[in-house]
């Protein structure tokens, strides 16, 4: 969820260099008489105290808050003299630098694409094992097309670098990581399905579809968001009823549509454009579905809410210029959600509450057997010119959150910072789960000087989770008009404070 991992690829950090007798300083700044660069577009900070005054080749510059400032600088080829003055009253300091530019060759060329070797054998997946669409890989690992539960055998027909080529069906193949399967003897069968069920459990919907063995599927929520569709691949339909023993809480009716000769397509039609979440998952060789059943009042009084601080311990994020790690103000603007959402009534569990290294399935395995109704994931960006403000996004991976990700954005946008985007099918592992409703927010950039400012000021996390909670409870009174239901968030008449 970094646009750069690191802070400023493009950006000197300095050190210490005056007396101490000297009144003014700087904290950080350039450390070689001379640098080799090889990008004509230089970004150049330096960190002073507070209060001073700073200009770059005879150009008055802004000194943040924080002590940050810099300019944007476009080198020539060859050396270029760069002249740092620092003013305190009557005192000044000064520094020189050189910059040497060195053009590099471009390379156009496109990377090769990964080479798929043939195989053929057998596996049978791991707890959780993901399945994506593609060979590509990135900073998230890929594109993925769902998850799966243990002993599911899959035929491999091709190995490229750590994924395996596995099919699902006569027509249909996806790849998965060699560390999420391992070996067996067994072998992939299209089965016939035996009886199918639903049946209300008070707090959800269940589906059983009764299976001889198990097999691979994969679920998605439609563009239409009151459809569910779950595929079993290998399965051919031998179910002639449908048992429904009770009247439904959220699903409407169940169809069962055979769309290929080996895949039979689960169709579950909601009662509501909302949904609360469902998983997937097997009980024996039984395929269930659990549709939750929503609230039954929408509003964050008796919600039992999800929040997770992104990053921590070594696995720290990005880095202001000024060394505020973006775990830290993760966990700071959390802690703060979680008092004022306590004050409203709601119950809040956290991913982490100090400053420790968690993996994604750590994360998701507290939220899951907390079963939570909501999460929202809190991080802050990293990358783009240190100089501007580069401003608030929100994420999610499935088009039924996408009302959810959207109101919180309007609501943070309200803190004055630009938008940097609403963003959909994002393949961030938190936004992966169908259980609950979730989104990831990212506040603001730790490598904008503006920012940083911004997130350096004691009050932010403070208006940041009020704008969260503004953003849940306007959410919540959507739900609740669309559905007729009854909610005891109050209506604003605006959204400013």
């Amino acid at each position: 969820m970094k646009l750069l991992r690191f802070l400023l690829t493009a950006t000197i950090l300095l050190t210490s260099l005056v007396s101490a007798s000297s009144q003014i300083s700087f904290r950080r700044a350039p450390q070689y008489s001379r640098d080799t660069v090889y990008s004509s577009r230089y970004y150049l900070v330096c960190i002073t105290d507070p209060g001073n005054l700073a200009a770059i080749n005879g150009e008055q510059v802004r000194v943040y808050r924080t002590g940050a400032f810099g300019k944007q600088l476009n080198l020539n080829k060859g050396d270029n003299r760069v002249e740092i003055t620092l003013f305190h009253g009557k005192d000044v300091e000064t520094k020189e630098v050189h910059l040497f530019y060195e053009p590099r060759e471009r390379n156009d060329q496109p990377e090769p694409e990964p080479q798929l070797e043939k195989r053929l054998f057998y596996v049978e997946t791991k707890d959780n094992a993901a399945l994506q669409y593609g060979m590509g890989t990135d900073r998230l690992g890929g594109s993925k097309m769902g998850f799966l539960d243990s002993g599911i055998v899959l035929k491999v027909s091709g190995q490229a670098g750590n994924l395996y080529r596995v099919h699902l069906s006569s027509t249909r193949f996806a790849f998965i990581d060699k560390d999420d399967v391992t070996p067996t003897s067994r072998i992939s069968r299209i089965l016939c399905t035996n009886n199918i069920s639903l049946s209300n459990l008070v707090n959800c919907d269940r589906i059983r579809l009764s299976l001889p063995d198990r097999l691979p599927y994969v679920s998605r929520t439609l563009l239409d968001p009151t459809t569910i569709q779950v595929d079993v691949f290998g399965a051919m339909n031998n179910s002639n009823w449908v048992t429904q023993a009770n009247e439904l809480g959220m699903v409407e009716y169940l169809d069962l549509q055979q769309v290929e000769g080996d895949v039979l397509r689960l169709v579950i039609k909601l009662k509501e454009k909302h949904s609360w979440g469902y998983r997937t998952f097997y009980d024996g060789n039984s395929l269930v579905i659990e549709v939750r059943h929503a609230p039954k009042d929408l509003s964050i009084k008796g919600l039992k809410i999800g929040l997770d601080a992104g990053h921590g311990g070594e696995a720290f994020g990005a880095i202001s210029a000024t060394g505020i790690r973006e775990c830290d103000i993760n966990l700071r603007i959390v802690k703060e959600l979680k008092k004022q959402l306590e004050k409203k009534g709601a119950q809040v569990v956290l991913s982490r509450s100090e400053d420790v290294d968690m993996s994604m399935a750590e994360r998701k395995k507290i939220f899951r057997e907390a079963d939570i109704d909501l999460m929202i994931s809190i991080h802050n960006n990293a990358g783009g010119s240190p100089f501007v403000p580069m401003g608030t996004s929100t994420y999610y991976k499935h088009i039924t959150n996408r009302d959810l990700a959207a109101t919180l954005l309007k609501h943070m946008l309200e803190m004055g910072g630009p938008r940097f985007g609403l963003v959909g099918n994002f393949n961030f592992s938190l936004n992966a789960p169908t259980e609950y409703p979730n989104a990831l927010v990212e506040c603001f950039f730790m490598s904008s000087l503006p920012d940083e400012e911004t997130l350096a000021d004691p009050t932010t996390p403070g208006r940041i989770a009020e704008k969260i909670i503004d953003g849940l409870e306007d959410y919540l009174q959507q739900v609740a008009e669309a559905s007729g239901a009854t909610t005891s968030n109050p209506k604003k008449k605006n959204n400013k404070r």
